[in-house]
């Protein structure tokens, strides 16, 4: 029976491919110097791959404020607040996804005291109370207003002076209404188309 060398032996694929990457195995002798190049061209290309698949182009109508990139109806939406003569420094974009079943999933982990960015963030916000208001908008209403109840669940009833800013549909404004209410949150809603 042949005997195959320590250095070659490898637990799994995925310890391999972690190996190349960091160029941990180079020293030995199962990496051989014909194989660093392809493997450190590799390496990159699945680098610049990941970093290309976390930013997607910007779309046309698209707008940028700031460093803030938004969809139009996020950008009308915040517009519905300033023409309702409300004000704001601070605002929490809730991303919604393209199909209905991801935004569905996202609302009931939600519901189920998962937590997400935007509601980590609105959480931050609203235990500071350095802010008068933050204006909370996203294209999906279901998903934004689980979010913020998501916030004001993680509050415990800590009562907070920041207002929180909404425009939605009528239903949605009606439903954070009451909620913030219970909760004793400061809450100013705008029906939007």
């Amino acid at each position: 029976m042949r005997k195959i060398p320590q250095q070659v032996v490898y637990t799994n694929s995925f310890s391999l491919f972690v190996q190349l990457l960091t160029f941990s195995r180079f020293r030995e002798k199962a990496i051989t110097n014909q194989m660093k190049t392809p493997i450190f061209l590799l390496s990159i290309v699945v680098m610049a791959s990941l970093v290309g698949c976390m930013n997607p182009p910007p779309r046309s109508g698209d707008h940028l404020v700031g460093k803030l990139l938004l969809i139009p109806e996020e950008s009308e939406r915040l517009q519905a607040l300033r023409d309702a003569g409300k004000t704001f420094r601070l605002i929490v974009i809730v991303p919604a996804a393209n199909d209905f079943i991801s935004n569905k999933v996202a609302i009931s982990v939600l519901k189920m005291n998962g937590g997400s960015a935007p509601a980590d963030l609105l959480i931050d916000i609203l235990r500071k109370e350095k802010e008068p208001a933050v204006a909370v908008v996203g294209k999906d209403d279901a998903l934004t207003v689980a979010t913020i109840n998501a916030a004001i669940r993680q509050l415990n009833g800590k009562p907070t002076t920041t207002t929180i800013l909404f425009a939605g549909k009528p239903v949605s404004v009606k439903q954070l209404q009451e909620l913030t209410e219970k909760a004793g949150v400061p809450f100013e809603g705008v029906d939007f188309p």
